[in-house]
């Protein structure tokens, strides 16, 4: 007898006795729905937190910086030769890190500003100003309102162009004036004439410790010029960020071979800072408690697998006469086998698309209520690690609990099973 026939016995004996079916299917529903519902919450937690660290960003950080002095009979003498890092370095440290990190170049000062040409006049305020590269806008909370962001081109000719903040733009001209008519119009930076190419909106709703008010951004090589020093194309500090917490190791492995490269010995040029420690607790416990939930769950999908193994004991000896029937009309033992494991992977197949559909319902909803009862941005998420979980776990169950009876009812000898009342 071919296999095929024996498992459509089996899925023939399950619409039998449907009220049966669904009754052992319903552990694991329950337990399916409750793993499914807490994997999917995790998920929408690690979600959120993972969005707030990068908004952070300070444990997926490094900070290089140069070192500026020396440690001399425990005194602290300043170095009179320090190095600085230079766009061309900023360039090539993110070409070595490649898609797993970025590297930020900023250079920040201060400035008065005035709203024309004229060196003074009553509409002048003080703002922050910060030189960086073109990516550099990404890091701040902030979405642009009007125009754009200065180009590579622009940095490399210390372009006189300028983002700034709506807020200084409120401050400066008033709020009646509309953030695309200041594109193109001129600003002064102390002593310099920088014209407006985009504006932008702090959103304080994410991180409003890290919201300056007034702010304008100009490329690096031209901060100089806006905050009144000497005209300079270097800093002393750059900022590598990793683009998720596990790529952190990585990314500062590449680090540290870029600055052996340039530097040689570079531990006595540079010196790294990061929050390592404080990084690897974070993902050491996101891994902990999603394992630690799927295990709490999960004792209640064995509890469903404990009912599937009862149902088709009981199945095996109710149907006891009819087993004998089959092997003494030439089912083998490998025919009962399948017949019975197809029955018990049903149940749990059945169960297992109930289950998900029902943990999926249920996260949502409790991702609502965390939401409307909090100020946690929490959804439901459904990852492929949890898709995977949803589908295995229950086969598995399946397999599992449907062995012992399937193996009971192969080695049934015919003639007792036959002569059974």
């Amino acid at each position: 007898m071919p296999l095929s026939p024996s498992i459509k016995t089996g899925f023939a004996a399950l619409r039998v006795n449907p009220l049966r079916t669904t009754l052992s299917a319903l552990g694991v529903i329950i337990g399916v729905g409750a793993m499914v519902s807490v994997l999917s919450l995790s998920d929408g937690v690690e979600t959120a937190v993972r969005d707030q660290l990068s908004k952070d960003g300070r444990l997926q950080s490094l900070g290089l910086s140069a070192v500026d002095e020396d440690i001399i009979d425990g005194q602290r003498i300043e170095r009179t030769n320090v190095i600085s890092f230079t766009v061309a370095d900023a360039r090539s440290l993110a070409a070595a890190i490649g898609a797993d990190g970025a590297v930020l170049m900023q250079s920040p000062g201060t400035s008065i500003v005035s709203d024309s040409a004229q060196r003074s006049t009553p509409h002048t305020r003080a703002a922050a100003v910060v030189g960086t590269l073109p990516d550099g806008f990404t890091r701040e909370a902030a979405k642009l309102d009007a125009g754009r962001m200065f180009t590579d081109a622009e940095v490399g000719s210390a372009a006189r162009v300028a983002v700034i903040s709506r807020q200084l733009a409120d401050t400066l001209l008033g709020k009646q004036i509309s953030s695309q008519s200041l594109i193109g119009r001129s600003l002064r930076l102390q002593d310099s004439l920088f014209k407006i190419i985009g504006v932008w909106t702090a959103d304080a709703s994410n991180n409003p410790a890290r919201i300056t008010r007034s702010k304008v951004y100009v490329p690096i090589t031209s901060v100089a010029a806006a905050t009144g020093g000497r005209q300079a194309s270097s800093t002393r500090r750059l900022t590598v960020t990793a683009s998720t917490i596990e790529s952190l190791p990585a990314v500062q492995k590449r680090t540290e071979s870029w600055l052996a490269s340039r530097y040689g010995d570079w531990k006595k040029e540079v010196a790294i800072s990061s929050y390592a420690q404080e990084s690897e607790k974070v993902r050491d416990n996101m891994v902990i408690f999603k394992i630690l939930m799927a295990a709490i769950t999960g004792v209640s999908l064995v509890v469903g697998g404990v009912g599937i193994m009862n149902v088709l004991l009981a199945s095996v000896t109710e149907r006891t006469r009819e087993i004998g029937v089959r092997k003494a009309t030439g089912a083998r033992n490998k025919d009962l086998l399948a017949q019975f494991l197809a029955e018990s992977v049903a149940i749990a197949g059945m169960g297992s698309v109930l289950g998900t559909l029902l943990g999926i319902a249920v996260a949502s909803l409790v991702a609502s209520i965390m939401r409307a009862k909090t100020m946690a941005q929490v959804h439901a998420g459904f990852s492929l690690s949890t898709l995977v979980v949803a589908i295995s776990a229950p086969v598995i169950v399946g397999i599992a609990f449907g062995i012992y009876p399937a193996l009971r009812a192969a080695r049934l000898s015919p003639i007792e099973a036959i002569r059974h009342e």
